[in-house]
């Protein structure tokens, strides 16, 4: 009975301890279990959260490449010029040039223009290597494969295609020296021409080397024109001006910061090239006919040659005061005095008086003088000289003159010979209804002209000369007759 009820007790221990190692090893492999999809789902939240920061990089990498340009437009002036100078000193510290010594363009833009302007759309000429150079004035892009520019020079533009796989770069090279041109960077570019499917002529370039970087911002291009090919397409010597396109229209910056003036308005730079053809004009016209040009001093003992106020400066070499001149004329006659029988020159004159739309103490003049000769014969040289340069500048004998101010409008002046001739004085008293003495010498004349100055409200400086007296009386009443 005893050993009966020691082997049930036995059997029982033996039955409990089993069911405790079965028990902890199910708990082991459950916890095992749990831990392994832990493992898989913090895995799994891994590499989603992974993929997630990937495609937000890629897509504000995408956009900040795509609208790189927006972005610089929007930056403080001061931030730009200062993010410029840092990244030409970066390329400094890589040993890189920013400043490349020497580029050769193989023709200028008009010229690519007049040559590959009948391409058809869609057209490439990948067999031929055309280098052009000059400076941009629009940047925009499709991806950071893909750039374009407008390429300014000469007075005309041409689109610059920029694609990555033509570029010799891989993409993220490629995209990060597109990312640092900027509006304003005159560039050097060699590819081959073409007309993208839109029909835009543009050069596809192989290479493209920015040759100086520009460190201030421009200012944002707004409305302005097309200059888009031919300079004739542009602003035209004799025609009426178009300030309401200029990009730059504060007048003060304008006229302090010229050298903005002419990046921004093509028609100030066309301005400034028709004063040049018309210095040419005059030079040529008066050589054919025999004249010689001359230099004479700037500087002067006494300011001769015209009633007017001199600036005054010193020699200090010589210790003594001279005048900067006011008129070349008594030199111009001392070469004629001594044989030269026709002489001219082209240079500047220095008046210290007052500044309004048609002086300025700085100016330039042609004085000619001329042996044998009266004033029958200069009035037909100047009517020749002056109704064929118009001529040939403009294509026409009248021309828009904007006498009142761009504001207003233009006024006609025709140059068509012959002009009429006039007698000032008589002309003079039919309009101010005068009668002036004719001894111009007497003193009659002087204080009859100044009663006349007083009469019209019209104002004359001292010296109160009878020539300068009826020079202001004439330009108070001429004007009334146009």
């Amino acid at each position: 009975m005893e050993g009966s009820v020691e082997e049930t007790a036995k059997a029982v221990s033996d039955l409990a301890m089993d069911s405790t190692a079965h028990g902890e090893t199910q708990s082991k492999n459950a916890r095992k279990k749990e831990l392994k999809n832990k493992q898989r789902e913090e895995e799994r939240r891994r590499k989603e959260e992974e993929k997630s920061a990937k495609q937000a990089a890629a897509k504000v990498s995408s956009q900040s490449q795509k609208h790189a340009g927006a972005d610089d437009e929007d930056m403080d002036p001061t931030q730009f010029h200062e993010n410029r100078l840092k990244f030409l000193a970066g390329q400094k510290a890589e040993g890189k040039n920013p400043y490349p010594h020497k580029f050769f363009p193989s023709m200028s833009i008009i010229e690519y223009i007049d040559k590959y302007g009948s391409l058809g759309n869609g057209e490439h000429i990948e067999d031929v290597s055309v280098s052009l150079a000059g400076r941009i004035m629009s940047k925009r892009s499709s991806s950071s494969k893909l750039f374009f520019y407008d390429l300014h020079g000469d007075g005309a533009k041409v689109q610059v295609m920029t694609d990555a796989s033509k570029s010799g770069l891989d993409e993220s090279e490629f995209a990060k020296f597109h990312s640092s041109v900027k509006r304003g960077d005159i560039v050097g570019v060699t590819g081959f021409p073409g007309k993208t499917k839109r029909g835009e002529l543009s050069i596809f370039p192989k290479s493209f080397v920015v040759l100086s970087h520009c460190l201030h911002m421009m200012p944002r291009q707004k409305a302005g024109p097309d200059a888009n090919v031919k300079k004739t397409d542009a602003w035209v010597p004799g025609s009426t001006r178009n300030p309401e396109t200029y990009i730059l229209k504060d007048q003060e910056t304008r006229y302090r910061q010229r050298y903005l003036d002419l990046m921004l308005n093509l028609e100030v730079r066309q301005i400034f090239r028709t004063r040049s053809k018309i210095i040419s004009y005059i030079r040529s016209f008066l050589d054919s006919l025999d004249f010689l040009e001359v230099e004479t001093p700037m500087m002067n003992m006494i300011a001769g040659g015209a009633a007017a106020r001199p600036f005054v400066t010193h020699h200090n070499e010589l210790n003594m005061k001279l005048y900067m001149r006011i008129a070349p004329e008594l030199y111009l006659k001392e070469l004629v005095v001594g044989g030269l029988d026709r002489v001219y020159e082209i240079g500047k004159q220095f008046r210290n008086e007052g500044i309004d739309l048609t002086h300025n103490p700085e100016f330039t003049t042609c004085e000619f003088y001329m042996a044998f000769a009266d004033y029958n014969d200069l009035m037909e040289l100047t009517e020749k000289m002056l109704s064929g340069m118009v001529k040939e500048l403009t294509g026409s004998y009248k021309i828009k003159y904007h006498a009142n101010g761009l504001d207003n409008d233009p006024i006609e002046i025709d140059f068509t010979p012959p002009f009429r001739r006039l007698d000032m004085v008589e002309e003079l008293e039919k309009m101010a209804n005068l009668n002036i003495p004719k001894d111009f010498s007497s003193d009659e004349a002087n204080k009859y002209l100044a009663d006349a100055c007083a009469k019209f409200e019209i104002k004359c400086p001292p010296p109160q000369t009878t020539a300068r007296l009826l020079d202001k009386v004439c330009l108070w009443c001429f004007p009334l007759s146009l």
